[in-house]
């Protein structure tokens, strides 16, 4: 494919650049390029070298990276050269500077925003601090941060999750650089904040002409952001052009399965193609699937009621949730979207017992939730798995896989060599091989991780399993992988499926049913592809238009 002819000059170049771990190498002869004003999408699964080629740029490989072979050009000059050659300083912090996913990872917790951003400015120009503060403060209404005053004295905990990725944004905008490189930095927002960060990006990347470049695992926000596109796999850019061609006729195997991985925009087929089938076949579309998604039959026992649930937490005049009613028969599926801070995860904690409620009950099983005894706890703890966001996060990575589930199974009663069988047919359930047990979490991919807390989830035999942002951070492929597990096991288990995601696209095709959260309320439920087809609410049809996964 022949890349069409951006405007500008370049203003970063990778030319045929390869790094190594030793005899390793890891990024093959990678040529690259991104110029002013253009946006540079970066794609593949996790590992394929995205984020390396940042690093490579800014001259931060982790420890035991080299860059064997080629070069990288910046604003000034060569930045690096696998060769040896002559090269300048990069200019970090100044002509460029990275924005990443994870904006707890890079704030202090300790500073307050202010502080640290004046920091920032004094360490690269000679301003006073009054000067420092009054650019901060400009930055802050730039990145439009809704109270620049109370975010300059604020610390870091104390914003929601889109107010510090505003801040990173402001802090890398300090020093007036030509080149923003920014790591998956809408992954964890939900679709509206998404889509008001992504806005926001490219309204100062006109204003300022900067170069961005975008790693994503989200092909949405490639067509929604990226004016170039270059596909990444084991190190190797196997395909790269104008993102609005390379997405429309995408020519590599790989860039066919990356595509084909999402949730379609209508109908539920089982299974959803995974990336094996395509560059095992060399680029041809999968065998139709076999079926549909089909939801439980009528009449089943009610296994979930919520009835006039309202939860307010001690110091808020705002409740966190306020009259929530909601019922899930045995072997549904029900989708809870909502914008950050609607109400979902405490509705959760709520039902799992970790939270009491002001008013309303939750009746799980035909019993109560919230009575308090040991009795009572036993009875949600047998009756109810949970899925989290971050698997690495939830398993101890000092413990082998096997000791983890095997500890729930013995918890529940199972003799030692019964628990050992049990695990091994848990592993195999959840698509593993049975050595996976003897290993630590950190001898996994994120897919493999979350299938293990899956696999340990169903160790107590559950009737019921939350899913809370399960598959957030995962990429298309190995997203598709989980999903399909989880319909497998619904339809083997006969599991119910409480499902919180802001990722309209996977609520529809995975969920029976709907229902869209705001300000602690239940504003609008029904059957999935009716409610997304004619959304009728304004929160949901806002939801809607930010996009998320295939609704559009």
């Amino acid at each position: 494919m022949v890349p069409s002819e951006p405007q500008g000059k370049v203003a970063l170049q990778w030319a045929g650049v390869s790094v190594a771990f030793g005899d390793r190498t890891v990024l093959h002869e990678v040529d690259l390029q991104v110029r002013q004003g253009e946006t540079l999408a970066l794609v593949g699964e996790s590992g394929s070298g995205k984020t390396l080629c940042c690093m490579a740029a800014l001259g931060l490989l982790p420890k035991g990276g080299t860059l064997t072979h080629g070069r990288i050009t910046g604003p000034g000059g060569t930045w690096a050269c696998g060769a040896g050659g002559d090269v300048v300083p990069i200019p970090r912090g100044r002509q460029v500077t990275m924005v990443f996913q994870e904006p707890m990872t890079s704030l202090n917790p300790t500073m307050r925003c202010g502080a640290q951003l004046s920091e920032v400015i004094r360490r690269h120009s000679a301003v006073t601090a009054e000067a420092a503060r009054e650019q901060v403060l400009a930055l802050f209404e730039e990145v439009q941060l809704t109270d620049p005053e109370r975010a300059y004295s604020a610390y870091p905990h104390t914003l929601s999750g889109g107010q510090k990725q505003r801040v990173l944004i402001a802090m890398a905008l300090a020093n007036s650089p030509e080149i923003i490189l920014a790591d998956e930095p809408t992954t964890a927002l939900d679709s509206t904040l998404r889509a008001e960060l992504l806005d926001l990006i490219a309204e100062i990347q006109r204003k300022r002409g900067l170069a961005l470049v975008l790693v994503t695992h989200d092909m949405d926000v490639v067509e929604r952001a990226a004016d170039r596109l270059a596909v990444l796999y084991r190190g190797k850019v196997v395909e790269q052009g104008d993102a609005k061609t390379v997405l429309g006729q995408p020519q590599h195997p790989y860039t066919l399965g990356l595509l084909a991985c999402r949730v379609p925009k209508t109908g539920r087929p089982s299974p959803l193609p995974v990336l094996a089938d395509f560059l095992a076949g060399g680029g041809t579309q999968p065998d139709p699937a076999a079926g549909e998604i089909s939801p439980p039959a009528e009449g089943q026992p009610l296994l979930l009621e919520v009835r006039g649930a309202g939860k307010t937490y001690p110091g808020s005049q705002v409740p966190a949730l306020a009259g929530v009613d909601l019922q899930l028969a045995e072997g549904g599926t029900l989708g809870v979207v909502g914008g950050s801070g609607c109400g979902k995860t405490t509705l959760a904690r709520a039902i799992l017992g970790l939270h009491r409620l002001d008013t309303g009950t939750i009746q799980l099983a035909g019993k109560s939730v919230h009575e308090n005894t040991a009795e009572h706890i036993r009875h949600i703890r047998s009756n109810v798995g949970l899925v989290f966001q971050d698997p690495r996060a939830a398993l101890n990575p000092t413990r082998r896989v096997g000791d983890a589930i095997r500890e729930v199974l013995v918890r529940w009663g199972s003799e030692k060599a019964q628990a050992q069988q049990e695990a091994e047919r848990l592993v195999q359930a959840v698509g593993l091989d049975v050595d996976a047990l003897e290993r630590k979490p950190d001898a996994f991919s994120g897919g493999q991780r979350q299938r293990i807390v899956i696999a340990r989830a169903l160790a107590a035999n559950p009737k019921l399993l939350i899913c809370d942002e399960a598959v957030a951070a995962l990429d298309v492929s190995v997203q598709a992988q989980v999903l399909n597990l989880l319909v497998e096991l619904r339809a083997k288990r006969h599991l119910a499926l409480l499902f919180i995601s802001h990722d309209l696209g996977v609520v529809r095709y995975l969920c029976d049913s709907t229902m869209v959260m705001d300000q602690g309320r239940v504003v609008e439920r029904g059957i999935s592809d009716q409610l997304w087809a004619a959304p009728s609410h304004d929160v949901t049809r806002r939801l809607k238009s930010a996009g998320g996964g295939a609704i559009a």
